[in-house]
C-alpha cells in the first residue's frame, strides 16, 4: 500500500533556484586566486554544481594542492557571502508551488554550507516555507550519500515512507532512495535528464508547478 506524502524535502541549487551564474562567478574568483590559467566557463561549471566545491574543481581539471584548495574555498565563500543572490532567482511556478504545499511539512536538503544555505534562503525571503534547511556540516556525507537526506527526516520528525525528495540531479535521486524516499526528479535544473532517468525516479517533473499534482494523487 503507497503511504501518503506528509513531507516534501527539496534540493536548493537548481531545484528551486537558478544560482548558475552567481555559483560561477563565485567559483571563477576563487579560481583566481590560486591559478594563473584560464578559467572555465560558466556553462562548463553549470555541469557539477551540485557536488562539493573541491570535487567541481578536480572534475574541472584543476588539481590544486592542499594550501591552494583551503585559499580557493575562503575566497569562493567569502565572495558568495557577499555576491551570492546578485542574479538567483526562484524558478518559475517555485513560490506559488511552495504556498500551495504550505501544509505540508517542508525541508530542504543541499550540498551548500549550513550557514550558507540558510543566508541564500533568507536574502531570497523563502525561509518561511520550510520547517529545517538541513546544510553540509563537517562530518556530514553529501549526497549521494542518505546522511543529510536522514540528518533531515531526524531534525523534521518525519518518516521515510511519508516523505518525498525532489531535485535535479542524480546525486539527490540516489540520496532520497537510499533513504527510503519517494523520488522527483525535475529536469529544468543542472542535472542531465538521460541520467536522472537512468536512476529511475518515482516521477519525473519538467515544470515545478507539476508537483502540485503529483502529491495531491497520494
Amino acid at each position: 500500500m503507497i503511504q501518503p506524502i506528509r513531507a516534501i524535502l527539496y534540493d536548493l541549487d537548481g531545484t528551486l533556484i537558478d544560482s548558475q551564474r552567481d555559483i560561477a562567478l563565485a567559483f571563477q574568483h576563487g579560481l583566481r586566486h590560486v591559478t594563473d590559467g584560464p578559467l572555465p566557463t560558466e556553462t562548463a561549471i553549470a555541469q557539477h554544481i551540485g557536488k562539493a566545491l573541491e570535487h567541481m574543481a578536480r572534475e574541472l581539471g584543476y588539481a590544486l594542492t592542499p594550501p591552494q584548495l583551503t585559499t580557493f574555498l575562503a575566497t569562493y565563500r567569502a565572495y558568495y557571502a557577499t555576491f551570492g543572490t546578485r542574479y538567483t532567482q526562484p524558478y518559475p511556478g517555485v513560490i506559488e508551488t511552495l504556498h500551495a504545499l504550505a501544509s505540508y511539512t517542508c525541508g530542504i536538503v543541499t550540498t551548500k554550507a549550513q550557514a550558507q544555505a540558510e543566508t541564500i534562503v533568507q536574502q531570497l525571503t523563502m525561509t518561511h516555507f520550510f520547517q529545517h534547511i538541513q546544510g553540509w556540516v563537517p562530518g556530514l556525507q553529501l549526497k549521494p550519500a542518505p546522511d543529510a537526506v536522514l540528518a533531515a527526516l531526524h531534525a523534521l520528525n518525519c518518516a521515510p515512507e511519508h516523505t518525498l525528495m525532489v531535485g535535479d540531479t542524480t546525486a539527490d535521486i540516489l540520496a532520497g532512495q537510499a533513504a527510503g524516499l519517494r523520488t522527483c526528479a525535475v529536469t529544468y535544473g543542472f542535472g542531465d535528464t538521460a541520467a536522472l532517468r537512468a536512476c529511475q525516479p518515482d516521477y519525473v517533473l519538467e515544470t515545478f508547478g507539476d508537483l502540485v499534482g503529483v502529491v495531491a494523487a497520494q
